[in-house]
């Protein structure tokens, strides 16, 4: 009867422990399986006067000033009618880790991707992991050299490290972007950058517990969600966050307590 009952409990012992190996495969397919079909992704097509380099270059100082969202030059003020139902950007994807080697700097280099995506985007070039590992390496050296070391990048470092490394001459600044302003961006072929509290975004696909900070981007959006470029998984090319989820979780880094931060997003402009 004793070793009936040790059997039975091994049993459950057992299919407890597969129950729970296979929670999150289960989880991950069942995510991928309902969601809905994304708007076709529409390749950049510069504009007359338009310039992108294939390759980045080195400036030392920027050549123009950071714009603030308020400034007079080219307002994105989009009649919301205007503005088809569902947008969405052929935004070339990374993660942060192309190789999938989490060491530190890749850890920390979900900045470095965001504004790759963006690039590469412009200069209509798609990465391979190679090409994405060396590109963020070259971008963390840089760092190294010029500011002593790699670290976590708040909005208007990274707007510095846009201008300075890649050359491109007019980053925005947009300080409590609505959904109305990041939708004409997108509209406008311009992808946005957000900051945020990584643990506030609900990513499934994170490590347990999520990063503290964490940058991405958005390419697109529908009738109730915008389309990212998440670096911080493999899994995160058109990945889907509810408005409201991202508008409460996005916080500028302040090196203190995250969600504090101020609500803030980053647009580049094609023009170098």
């Amino acid at each position: 009867m004793i070793m009936k009952k040790i059997v039975i409990l091994l049993v459950l012992l057992i299919s407890l422990s597969a129950g729970l190996y296979w929670q999150t495969p289960i989880q991950h397919w069942w995510q991928e399986l309902n969601q809905p079909a994304l708007p076709k992704a529409a390749v950049f097509k510069p504009a007359a006067g338009d310039s992108t380099n294939e390759e980045p270059g080195v400036q030392i100082e920027p050549s123009v000033a950071l714009a603030p969202a308020d400034s007079a030059a080219e307002p994105v003020k989009p009649d919301a009618s205007q503005l088809p139902v569902a947008y969405n950007l052929d935004v070339p994807f990374t993660p942060q880790a192309p190789q999938a080697d989490w060491n530190e700097i890749f850890k920390e280099a979900c900045e470095e991707a965001s504004a790759l995506m963006v690039h590469y985007y412009y200069a209509g070039k798609i990465f391979t992991p190679e090409t994405a590992e060396a590109e963020i390496l070259k971008m963390v050296s840089w760092q190294k050299d010029n500011w002593g070391g790699h670290f976590d990048l708040s909005a208007s470092r990274t707007a510095e490290l846009i201008t300075q490394f890649l050359g491109y001459k007019k980053i925005e600044v947009l300080d409590h972007p609505t959904i109305k302003e990041i939708k004409g961006h997108i509209f406008h072929s311009r992808p946005v950058i957000i900051p945020a509290a990584g643990r506030e975004l609900g990513n499934p696909y994170f490590r347990s517990p999520g990063p503290v900070y964490h940058m991405l981007v958005i390419k697109g959006y529908t009738a109730t969600q915008f389309i990212t470029n998440d670096p911080g998984t493999k899994r995160g090319q058109d990945f889907l966050y509810d408005y409201e989820v991202l508008l409460a979780a996005m916080h500028d880094w302040d090196g203190a307590d995250i969600e504090q931060g101020a609500k803030l997003a980053l647009v580049i402009y094609p023009e170098k």
